[in-house]
């Protein structure tokens, strides 16, 4: 099986969750599935912890559901070809600068998901089969607004033109003759008009009202006319008007009944599957998928009120990314207020990142390991210039609590995540660790946490930590290994930016102060409920 069969078994797995009781089909939901997803670049926890589904709201403006599912499975795995990526990257650039191409295309995909429901209802054979022509019919009819995609202006870039070659190819298959019509039962099976024998078959058409359900009909019909009339005995007229009208009785039943359950079984059902076992048809249900996926690129740029840019993409024996006035591409699209950051991660190894609580360190490395999944998407990032070579391993680790069935506690939960990074870290990883070694004495953190720190050094990867231990940071700093950043305060309220530098600062007195829990506040309640004396 092809990549691309296994794409579309994927989103049909996806579709078949997603379809409830009654048969309609439900908004996509990226929740859904997350769970069918193989881990890849990035890891599920990694993918979480970076807020993935808020990445792919963010991202999603797709206007059919194999877009949506298509656009969620390149966010949860980032591609390892250089080549794809700099082909999507044209790709969208092309689009970017053709509107008329833009409503082209645009128009193309509103026809084909109008009848997108009724297509995943054939494919996951979730028709009735007592009533399968409407969902048949709609879906045929998706299929070849599909196939007519193909009349558009040849785009001029690789990618593109690529994705509607497999459309066009799939179009001139005997396969694809099966969606236009006409259909033909035959002993080898159903075939399309190119494919059947000129002996032994039989059309068929997907609907209830055939001259075979009317032919029994017919002598009622006579009976009664030459009994009215007078052209015959009218006992026997009677007669024959009432055996007859069994017959009519009888091509009801066939109409209703039998041919919509017959034709299910031996038409419809051997046609979607042998579209299902197509790998032509599978590539041109992923055509439509990325070029959907690269228009949400071009409306995701226009819709942020910020400059966006196509990262410079490269290869390199050791990570490296650099970005001017980058921002956060989920919290970045509702706020045009929102602050950017600079940031130089080349040839450093190692970033330590101090600052109080607030400052927005989370939000910054979160915004790097997203610009990163999305660079190595060929999507664009909210920033005015970027660069970046691409990732082996994409990997975070925050602070995690442990559970009743570990042996360790906090401290051997947190510990096994940073073992299982490290061991799977190369030089062309990016690792963000927010604090490490937690739930241990101060001076235990603190060795270990060196080791760790300095291993990751050797490897040479990209490892950007966020810690508030500023004597941990310090010893580094005598060694002379890494870069030093500190989310700056003016005035006890965060700019959220970064600067060079070491916070030495907790803050802690200001938030809890903030929250209501100061040292004062707890004394305060403590008088009030008479645990303590007043003072005189």
């Amino acid at each position: 099986m092809t990549m691309e069969s296994e794409k579309l078994v994927i989103e049909l797995n996806f579709r078949n969750e997603i379809i409830d009781e009654r048969n309609e089909a439900e908004p996509f939901n990226s929740r859904k599935m997350f769970d069918l997803l193989p881990e890849t670049v990035v890891d599920k926890r990694t993918l979480q912890l970076v807020e993935i589904h808020d990445l792919f709201r963010a991202m999603d403006h797709t206007r059919t559901h194999v877009g949506s599912a298509h656009l969620f499975h390149s966010l949860t795995n980032p591609s390892e070809s250089i080549e794809l990526i700099h082909a999507k990257q044209d790709s969208y650039c092309e689009l970017e600068s053709n509107a008329r191409l833009q409503d082209i295309i645009a128009e193309f995909l509103e026809t084909f998901s109008s009848g997108e429901d009724h297509l995943f209802k054939f494919l996951n054979a979730h028709m009735q089969a007592l009533v399968p022509y409407n969902d048949f019919n709609e879906a045929m009819t998706s299929l070849e607004f599909m196939l007519e995609a193909a009349e558009i202006p040849q785009p001029e870039t690789a990618y593109l033109d690529s994705m509607f070659k497999s459309i066009l190819s799939f179009r001139n298959s005997n396969t694809a003759s099966l969606i236009s019509g006409p259909r033909y039962r035959t002993p080898q099976g159903i075939k399309a008009a190119e494919e059947k024998k000129p002996w032994l078959r039989l059309r068929f058409r997907p609907t209830r009202l055939t001259i075979g359900a009317f032919i029994p009909a017919i002598p009622s019909i006579m009976f009664a006319f030459a009994g009215l009339f007078g052209l015959m005995n009218q006992a026997v007229a009677f007669t024959g008007f009432v055996l007859t009208c069994w017959l009519s009785i009888f091509g009801i039943i066939y109409a209703s009944v039998i041919k919509p359950i017959f034709d299910f079984e031996t038409a419809i059902l051997p046609i979607r599957n042998r579209l299902i076992e197509s790998n032509g048809f599978a590539s041109a249900i992923e055509a439509v998928a990325a070029i959907d996926e690269l228009l949400s690129f071009v409306t995701y740029s226009k819709t942020v009120p910020h400059p966006t840019v196509v990262p410079e993409f490269g290869t390199s024996p050791n990570h490296y990314f650099s970005a001017h006035d980058l921002r956060n591409p989920t919290r970045s699209v509702n706020d045009p207020s929102f602050v950017g950051n600079d940031l130089e991660l080349d040839q450093v190894k190692a970033t330590f990142i101090t600052g109080p609580n607030s400052g927005g360190k989370t939000t910054i490395c979160k915004t790097v390991l997203q610009c990163q999944i999305l660079g190595q998407i060929g999507a664009p990032i909210p920033a005015s210039y970027a660069r970046m070579s691409l990732a082996d391993k994409i990997t975070y680790q925050a602070p995690s609590f442990d559970t009743l069935i570990d042996d360790e506690g906090r401290f051997g939960t947190e510990l096994k995540v940073t073992r299982d990074i490290f061991y799977s870290t190369t030089p062309q990883s990016l690792v963000i660790l927010d604090e490490i070694a937690e739930g241990t004495t101060t001076h235990e953190k603190m060795n270990l946490s060196v080791e760790i720190m300095n291993g990751f050094y050797t490897i040479g990867n990209n490892t950007l930590l966020v810690t508030h231990s500023h004597e941990l940071v310090e010893q580094f700093l005598k060694q002379d290994k890494g870069q030093y950043l500190q989310v700056e305060f003016i005035d006890d309220t965060p700019t959220h930016r970064l600067a060079k530098g070491i916070s030495t600062e907790s803050h802690a007195l200001r938030v809890a102060k903030k929250i209501g829990f100061s040292p004062e506040e707890i004394r305060n309640h403590l008088r009030t409920k008479g645990y303590l004396p007043n003072q005189g």
